[in-house]
């Protein structure tokens, strides 16, 4: 590369929490320690579109992200609405053997092994003779204690980003787009406010020029599309194909609203995703308000049919609710980077955020394209492995996704025809096969550098009862004493986090009294 082939300038068509936060992992990555010229970022926001703003929950890639950006934590928790998160609760989506709904946590940490052995198969095997134990999460993590005492995952006098445990965040969407454009406007981010009419490519079929409606001709080096469900550059632009999931995951609308806190009600540090007949409900508690809906099938509900049981199912709760209706396109762009266009939040693909994963994706997709940041000339060696890795990653959250349904025993059309033999994905039945005879590891999960290690899938198989009837040779190998001896020391950690952990509204009020000032804040 000679230096005239050096991308001086980056174009983001969208603003929103992809457009601003991929405009955030841009300048906070190529500008902040360089000691040659800075490189340009443009985002060019439409002023007549709204916001989607859905997803208000998040990974722990987020966590490490604002990290990364060196972001004031407590001035982004008081400005963006935001609580904490430690878990995913999961209420009613298998049925136990009493006819109850089952209830199950997923949460952000994991023990390590013992003498080389998963602690999974110590506690498999006293389940299996019988013996009672907490749950396999509440046995494996000191989360779930945090999150049904409602404790914040840190104290007030902690370190940014770090912790008494694990955690990622609650948000708004909305006041998080506006916060990211703060931040980057700071760092010399250059905003315009106008839409794209058209997309002008050159004879190589790479993206020259914008058209703007207000401001005439936009020269493009290289593009980013944040453009949302419409992808204005890589779908519509580019030509480039969708690749539907809805065979795999069926629900394809979501009803959302938000509505206020029960007076006096405890602030949840977690997420509660409650299955219903159609689908499934989240629970978003953020410090303000709480973000919920309903995410459901069109081939099981219309969309009346499904706000009269989401409202039914919120009751007095949502007395005054309006939810809106929003289609989802499920499924992801064939290729998410082609030529000098990198498609990136909905524009690239969308799975169904049963697991809070937008977010996430948003931010590895901008972090990989780093990884493999491309000259003028943009080398098919280095789209061809982001392509690769991107719908890698695409396709094993998909395929996590679908494992939820594939292993519920929930009785109805839609819960029925949602693990049938044809729409569960091959590898997953492959690994629920495999699983019969051995405790998943990270040799099962093929993925580079998941989302979902082995861990998340052993919470959610034994949060759903898919291994009671099995007994694995390795338990031979394992010893009572050694696991009398990790819950001794399990006990002992959630007693003292008990100890240190505040109240997790308790915690947000003191940090809104104690008032934070960013530095990038105008």
């Amino acid at each position: 590369m000679t230096t005239n082939d050096r991308i001086t300038r980056f174009t983001i068509v969208g603003g929103g929490s992809a457009g601003w936060l991929a405009a955030s992992l841009l300048v906070a990555s190529l500008n902040r320690r360089n000691d040659g010229p800075d490189t340009e970022v443009t985002v060019i926001e439409s002023p007549n579109l709204p916001i989607i703003g859905v997803g208000e929950a998040t990974t722990l890639s987020t966590f490490v992200t604002f990290a990364q950006m060196r972001i004031d934590e407590q001035d982004f928790l008081n400005h963006c609405d935001a609580s904490f998160k430690g878990a995913v609760r999961f209420k009613g989506w298998n049925i136990n053997s009493d006819g109850s709904d089952g209830d199950y946590y997923h949460p952000f940490d994991a023990p390590k092994p013992i003498f080389g052995v998963h602690p999974a198969y110590h506690y498999h095997r006293r389940a299996v003779r019988g013996t009672q134990q907490p749950s396999f999460a509440h046995s494996m993590s000191v989360l779930p204690t945090l999150m049904d005492a409602n404790r914040a995952p840190k104290m007030l006098e902690s370190d940014p980003f770090e912790g008494l445990a694990n955690y990622s965040f609650h948000l708004d969407a909305s006041l998080m787009g506006e916060y990211l454009k703060n931040y980057c406007t700071t760092l010399g981010v250059t905003y315009i406010s106008d839409d794209v009419t058209d997309v002008t490519l050159d004879e190589r079929g790479f993206v020259s020029a914008l058209e703007l409606k207000e401001r005439s001709t936009h020269p493009v080096e290289f593009v980013i599309d944040c453009s949302g469900f419409r992808s204005l550059i890589l779908r519509q632009a580019m030509g480039e194909d969708f690749i539907p999931y809805g065979d795999h995951l069926l629900c394809d609308r979501a009803l959302a609203v938000q509505i206020p806190h029960r007076e006096g009600a405890p602030l949840e540090p977690y997420t509660t995703s409650t299955a219903l007949g159609a689908g499934w409900s989240w629970n978003v508690p953020l410090y303000s308000r709480r973000g919920t809906g309903y995410v459901f099938s069109s081939q099981f509900r219309t969309d009346d049919e499904a706000i009269d049981e989401f409202l039914e199912h919120l009751g007095e709760d949502g007395k005054d609710a309006e939810p809106r209706v929003i289609p989802m396109a499920i499924g992801r762009a064939r290729h998410s980077w082609v030529k000098n266009c990198l498609g990136v939040g909905l524009s690239a693909g969308f799975i169904e955020p049963l697991e809070s994963t937008s977010f996430h994706l948003i931010q590895v997709a901008i972090r990989r394209f780093l990884d493999h940041l491309p000259d003028r000339n943009c080398d098919p060696v280095l789209i061809d492995r982001y392509n690769h890795l991107v719908t890698d990653m695409y396709e094993d959250i998909r395929d996590f996704i679908a494992m939820h349904y594939a292993i519920s025993n929930r009785e109805g059309g839609f819960w029925e025809t949602a693990r049938g033999e044809n729409v569960i994905p091959e590898r997953v039945r492959e690994r629920l096969a495999l699983w019969k005879h051995k405790l998943p590891t990270e040799l099962d999960i093929e993925t580079t550098n998941p989302l979902f290690t082995e861990w998340s899938y052993l919470y959610v198989l034994f949060g759903k009862n898919f291994v009671d009837d099995v007994e694995y040779p390795l338990e031979a190998a394992v010893s009572d004493e050694d696991y009398d001896e990790f819950v001794a020391t399990m006990d002992k950690q959630r007693q003292q986090l008990l100890f240190q952990a505040p109240d997790h509204r308790r915690f947000l009020d003191s940090l809104r009294e104690k008032g934070t000032e960013a530095w990038y804040r105008p």
